[in-house]
């Protein structure tokens, strides 16, 4: 449930980052701003600054830098909502939501989700089939105790049965993606499958999948459609039961099937999620971005599961989590290493290695190979590392990969630097062809909305890819006013996204900029001079916070500011 713009433009008005800060760290008064440690990273000199005459803070050590909301996001690890509530809280501002009567749907389809995962729960104790497989696959009571299996009965009498004892509606079984209506009647989707409950972060089942119990009947597994309750990339199996452990660890392992998962937990490998069968998805990795400093990827060690890896290598980089490759050749998936036991699979998670140094290693195996599939292996390597590094956007983890392949491939610096740009104009391209056409009927509002405001939000829904940039991202915030309607962009709310799109399209001078071509070129204006105020500002600011600053450094801070000569 999307929080009001009325309680986010209260709390950006209201809140002082000063105020909010010193609730968490102690804040220690240098001429007009307050330094600390650095609460993000360790340091032994303080190069935190907090300004409450500009109402932002800056580290000028690991470079994270905004105003209060972006603090509670980075130190409580929340999402932005999280962190406008707890802020609100704090200045006894009302929180106020946008459609109290979806919560209210919400909850109910929850409660109908965990009434029916209590009915495949009990059939399960009834199904010598599904004991049976559970047996062979030797998963233990405690594990489906932990992780709440099932089993769907073939009968689909015993299901009516249950539901009119409950009254629940075929309309709401329908909205969880449950069952399908024919014209003799209705049918469970998962009737014959080991059941897999499905749950978000706090404990909500909100789908199902579903494991064939019978030879040959495919798909082999089943997963709920995309419901009111459950969007397949938002989500990642085994988030619920694993978060504690993930949380005391700061890296979770990252694998591809709800078995994979399940039998890294019963061996006592639990900081692990499971990608639902799927592609790993931008939002599943803000999801994990919360808890975690590290990802160690372990898919399926065929060709697919490769390439599936450098794919979420990028997204996972792209959110400046740190990215390991767990690499083993003498099992099919992490379900079968298990069974070689915790000695082995542990073996394989402390040997796992930067997905940079492993496709470099990769880059130069070319021993009894010819040279025309050595050179296609070497292109086809060299390509996964440019395309993984054209997603990285932290400069500073950025160039050191660079330097490392530089000195690795015997290729300039600048070269390579050239070849990922290269790769990611071929990219931007692409993305921009997908998302060129954008006009959708949509009744919100955006008339009051500054036309620079409206120029970026325009180009953003058109290129949200741009918000992988954390540089932008955190301009954009500083607006204030942009932060409800780029909250939507990246929830993905197709239904909200189209009304801000055809509110928008009637604006004429946005359609004059998009007639001429011209959009882009003044939405880069627009962040620049974003930028060059901000940087102003962290300038003026770390000038406050070091009042004895010689001359000489004050130059040098300006020239890199304007970034030339300043004479």
């Amino acid at each position: 449930m999307a929080i009001s713009q009325e309680t986010i433009d209260e709390v950006n008005r209201v809140a002082n980052v000063y105020d909010v800060v010193s609730d968490y760290i102690s804040l220690k008064k240098t001429g007009s701003v307050y330094v600390a440690l650095c609460p993000f990273h360790s340091e032994k000199t303080p190069s935190f600054v907090v300004s409450p005459s500009k109402n932002i803070f800056k580290c000028f050590g690991c470079g994270i830098a905004g105003n209060a909301i972006k603090f509670v996001m980075e130190y409580e690890k929340v999402s932005f909502t999280e962190a406008v509530i707890k802020i609100a809280q704090k200045y006894n501002i009302p929180v106020k939501f946008e459609n109290d009567e979806k919560d209210k749907i919400f909850k109910g389809l929850y409660l109908v989700a965990r009434e029916i995962l209590n009915f495949y729960k009990e059939n399960l104790k009834n199904s010598s089939l599904a004991k049976d497989y559970i047996k062979k696959r030797g998963i233990l009571p405690r594990i489906i105790e932990d992780f709440e299996l099932g089993y769907s009965p073939t009968d689909i009498g015993l299901l009516k049965k249950f539901i009119e004892e409950k009254n629940i509606s075929i309309e709401d079984l329908e909205k969880i993606g449950l069952i399908t209506n024919t014209e003799n009647g209705i049918k469970d989707k998962f009737a014959g499958r080991l059941i897999f409950p499905i749950k978000d972060v706090k404990g909500n089942v909100v789908a199902f999948g579903g494991r064939a119990l019978e030879e040959g009947k495919q798909p082999k597994y089943l997963n709920s459609p995309d419901t009111v309750i459950y969007k397949k990339g938002n989500t990642l199996y085994g988030i619920y039961e694993s978060l504690p452990y993930i949380k005391e660890k700061e890296t979770v392992i990252i694998v591809e099937g709800y078995m994979d998962l399940i039998s890294l937990h019963q061996i006592g490998i639990k900081n692990v999620v499971a990608t639902l069968g799927t592609a790993f998805t931008q939002n599943q990795a803000r999801l994990i971005k919360k808890y975690v400093k590290e990802a160690i990827i372990m898919f399926d060690s065929d060709s697919a599961g490769k390439k599936a890896a450098i794919e979420a290598s990028k997204i996972l980089l792209s959110e400046g989590i740190t990215v390991k490759y767990a690499y083993y050749n003498d099992a099919k998936d992490p379900d079968e290493l298990s069974k070689k036991g915790i000695s082995r699979v542990k073996e394989v998670i402390n040997q796992s290695k930067d997905i940079i140094l492993f496709l470099l290693e990769k880059l130069n195996e070319t021993e009894n190979l010819d040279e025309q599939t050595k050179l296609k292996k070497y292109r086809t390597t060299y390509n996964y590392i440019l395309d993984i590094l054209a997603h990285i956007t932290d400069p500073t983890l950025k160039i050191s990969y660079i330097k490392l392949i530089s000195e690795q491939t015997k290729r300039d610096v600048s070269k390579v630097e050239a070849d990922i740009e290269t790769h990611r104009k071929s990219i931007e391209k692409q993305l921009q062809q997908i998302h060129q056409n954008t006009d959708e009927e949509d009744k919100m509002d955006l008339k009051t909305l500054p036309i620079k405001q409206k120029i970026i939000l325009k180009y953003i829904l058109d290129n949200p890819y741009v918000l992988q940039n954390e540089e932008i991202y955190d301009i954009i915030l500083s607006l204030g006013s942009l932060n409800y309607y780029i909250e939507i962009v990246k929830s993905e709310n197709k239904e909200k996204i189209d009304k801000i799109k055809e509110s928008l399209s009637k604006d004429t001078v946005l359609h004059s900029l998009e007639k001429q071509g011209t959009l882009e070129t003044n939405f880069r204006k627009i962040i620049e001079d974003l930028k060059s105020q901000y940087q102003k500002d962290i300038i003026l600011l770390k000038l406050e916070a070091e009042p004895q600053l010689k001359l000489e450094e004050f130059i040098e801070e300006i020239k890199l500011f304007k970034g030339g000569d300043s004479r």
